[in-house]
């Protein structure tokens, strides 16, 4: 009987589902937050040619990875069978620290000579730029 109930499930649903490994969910993460920043690129897949589109990515991913653990060590009230991966702050910032940072990265990537150097008060168009980007900044966690 057993059996016959697997080999159903199996038919059912031919491709169960596995669980999202840790660096899959930094990329999945990363990919949200890349796309929504970049909305002109349709989720379209990066190509070798988008040289600072990469570099953008890439240095967002090294942002979220750390901020990416277990759900046990992330949500309260989490059963014990409950899986995955969530987004977290780290080293004693808010979330709204972490978002600030997160649209940093993103700003400074695309303005790489602009590096440790505060976008000055007066600089409207970049004031403007940031927080266009930093508007886009949330995922949410823990189902919220």
């Amino acid at each position: 009987m057993v059996c016959v109930f697997a080999i159903a499930l199996l038919l059912l649903n031919p491709n169960p589902a596995k669980a999202e490994s840790r660096e899959q969910a930094v990329d999945r993460l990363t990919d949200y937050l890349f796309y929504r920043v970049n909305p002109q690129l349709n989720n379209r897949k990066l190509q070798t040619g988008d040289r600072e589109y990469i570099r953008q990515w890439q240095k967002l991913r090294e942002a979220i990875a750390p901020r990416v653990k277990s759900v046990q060590e992330v949500c309260f009230r989490v059963s014990p069978q409950e899986k995955g991966w969530e987004f977290t702050t780290i080293n004693g910032e808010t979330y709204e620290q972490t978002y600030d940072r997160l649209a940093d990265t993103i700003f400074y990537s695309r303005h790489p000579q602009r590096i440790g150097q505060q976008i000055p008060k007066s600089d409207r168009i970049s004031i403007s730029e940031w927080s266009a980007i930093r508007r886009e900044m949330y995922i949410s966690n823990c189902g919220l």
